[in-house]
């Protein structure tokens, strides 16, 4: 029995030792020297490939025959395979203390010490493993290895992932790697800050012009920025130190960010009312986002993440298509975001590239779809202004065409108001048959008159007023043998001699039926006399040869005697007129 055993355990020792054996046979030592600082050790890295994941540690330490060089940048496995890692480290430094990080992130990775006395692991990193109870808290599944100075250290390091297992280890120096972890998350920060500062300006202008678009950009910002934290795990790191990294904030939030940037786009290129056909298949893809939103707060996994990354990929043809078409149709706001759009998913592509392909990822490959997206937003954010100040320039030549239009309208019905306001004042103060004034503009320039002569006497100044009081003789005769029609063509035809033989500053009045009054300022009586004369003499021309019709006058003038009136003056004329009437007519009578 004791032989038994003993053979055993001679057994296992040996296998261990051509496990290490061969294992230094395959393995290259990665050396760490001062000079190098960071090394990327991955073509100097033994791996084993375990398809189900069924494999332990102590499994995986009997088959290191089996570990092949890592001769590639990176590798891919199934979702449920697992990858082994043997890294054999020599420390020529006089640093002990390095870390080990895996830049693409990982469901799980653990690192164990390769040699027969350990067969746990040590430590363990990953999106399934809190930032609070990591060794060491980096956004990255990174391990802290002690190796001492002069000394030689292999490790086996074991990757898993719920999609697939992505390998790109670094080692550098824990000091080095600290500095280059806080400059990395400086940049970052930067990035979102510059992300918070276009949410918060697009949410003013929002709420200071109601345009609906700046909300939903907003919005979209929102989402896209919550949904980047979380995909580069600061969301993780300094939110919920205590929750493992799942797949909850990328299925929600980048589902969200998908739905929001289609509506953007909606809103932006108004394709519900340029491309309805399209614009229908949006809104589906819309419909089909949320319904997968809803789903990932209870069952957010490797399958809804497969599905939205399949919607997301429909929303963005959707948005190119739309945006193609636009610029087919010289839409230069469509072109510009175009170029923003292709710069996302340039960047989006070059991390799926530094994924699935063996090439070294560089940092700038990691965070590619972050570069790629601070020109997208900012570039979507100068569309939306551009598009705003374009609807503005219509609005306001709009709003001058409008004005101009008003301001012609306005001046327009001004002139006919003042035309209409015009007659309506001369309809007031003239006689509607003749057009000569009528009794109330004459007891209206007689009151105006009187003050003009009452300020001429109190300066001793001579001003003269002559009057006359003309009627139609025989016009009664006429007007009931030929109609009314011919009294009132006479009538007219009288006011014609009236405007014709007096000067610019006389005065003529139609008083009442056939008489008339003549006010001639600034006249003496014989002046008067002269001036209604010749007005007389014109009458039978005038007059319709078969009408008989003459005129009779009188003629009364106001002189410098305090108290004397342009109504007195009229009195005295019209009493002279019967003076007229009663010697035979057609004359002219002055009052004495």
């Amino acid at each position: 029995m004791m032989r038994d055993i003993t053979a055993r355990m001679t057994c296992a020792a040996f296998l261990c030792v051509l496990g290490l054996a061969t294992a230094n046979v395959f393995a290259d030592t990665v050396v760490l020297d001062e000079p190098a600082g960071l090394f990327r050790p991955n073509e100097k890295t033994l791996f084993l490939i375990d398809d189900d994941g069924s494999f332990s540690a102590d499994e995986v330490y009997a088959r290191v025959d089996e570990f092949r060089p890592f001769e590639r940048g990176s590798l891919q496995v199934a979702r449920r395979g697992v990858i082994w890692l043997l890294l054999k480290l020599e420390n020529r430094t006089a640093m002990t203390e390095w870390v080990v990080t895996n830049t693409m992130n990982v469901a799980l990775m653990e690192l164990f010490e390769f040699d027969a006395n350990s067969r746990h692991p040590i430590d363990a990193s990953g999106n399934a493993v809190p930032f609070a109870e990591r060794d060491v808290s980096s956004r990255y599944p990174a391990f802290r290895v002690d190796v001492p100075s002069g000394d030689v250290r292999s490790f086996l390091v074991r990757v898993a992932d719920k999609q697939s297992s992505s390998i790109q280890l670094e080692i550098s120096e824990a000091r080095r790697f600290w500095n280059s972890y806080r400059n990395q998350t400086l940049l970052l920060g930067l990035a979102f800050g510059f992300f918070c500062a276009l949410i918060v300006y697009n949410a003013v202008v929002f709420l200071v012009n109601r345009d609906s678009a700046y909300l939903v950009y907003s919005l979209y910002m929102t989402a896209f920025a919550v949904n980047q934290l979380a995909q580069e795990r600061l969301l993780a790191e300094y939110v919920l130190p205590n929750q493992p990294h799942g797949f909850f904030w990328f299925v929600v939030f980048g589902g969200l960010t998908a739905a929001l940037g289609v509506e953007f786009f909606r809103r932006l290129i108004e394709t519900r009312k340029t491309m309805p056909r399209t614009d229908r298949a949006m809104r589906v893809t819309q419909i089909a986002l949320g319904a997968l939103v809803l789903a990932g707060f209870f069952a957010a996994g490797p399958l809804t993440a497969d599905i939205l990354n399949v919607l997301s990929l429909v929303a963005m043809a959707l948005i190119v298509y739309v945006l193609v078409v636009r610029i087919v149709k010289r839409d230069t706001l469509a072109l510009i975001c175009l170029v923003g759009s292709l710069l996302y998913l340039a960047g989006t592509a070059t991390e799926i590239v530094g994924v699935l392909l063996p090439i070294p990822v560089t940092a700038f490959m990691l965070n590619a779809q972050l570069y790629g997206a601070l020109p997208q937003v900012l570039i979507l954010a100068f569309a939306l202004g551009s598009k705003t100040y374009r609807l503005q320039e219509e609005y306001n030549r709009v709003e001058r065409q409008f004005r101009s239009e008003l301001e012609d309208r306005v001046r327009d019905r001004t002139r006919e108001l003042q035309i209409a306001t015009r007659r309506l004042a001369e309809e007031a103060v003239t006689d509607e048959l003749t057009g000569l004034f009528n009794r109330k503009e004459l007891n209206q320039r007689s009151a105006e008159l009187d003050k003009l002569l009452d300020r001429k006497r109190q300066v001793g100044e001579n001003y003269s007023v002559t009057v006359a009081y003309l009627d139609l003789d025989n016009f009664k005769q006429c007007n009931d043998s030929f109609g009314h029609g011919f009294g009132d063509d006479l009538l007219r035809r009288a006011a014609d001699v009236l405007r014709s033989h007096t000067r610019g500053y006389d005065l003529a009045f139609r008083v009442g039926g056939d008489e008339f009054v003549i006010v001639m300022p600034e006249t003496t009586l014989e002046e008067g006399r002269s001036l209604i004369e010749r007005v007389r003499s014109a009458f039978a021309p005038a007059m319709p040869s078969e009408a008989k019709v003459s005129v009779s006058v009188g003629l009364a003038s106001i002189d410098e005697t305090a108290g004397a009136s342009v109504a007195s003056a009229i009195d005295a004329a019209d009493t002279a007129l019967l003076a007229s009437k009663e010697s035979g007519k057609n004359r002219l009578t002055a009052a004495r």
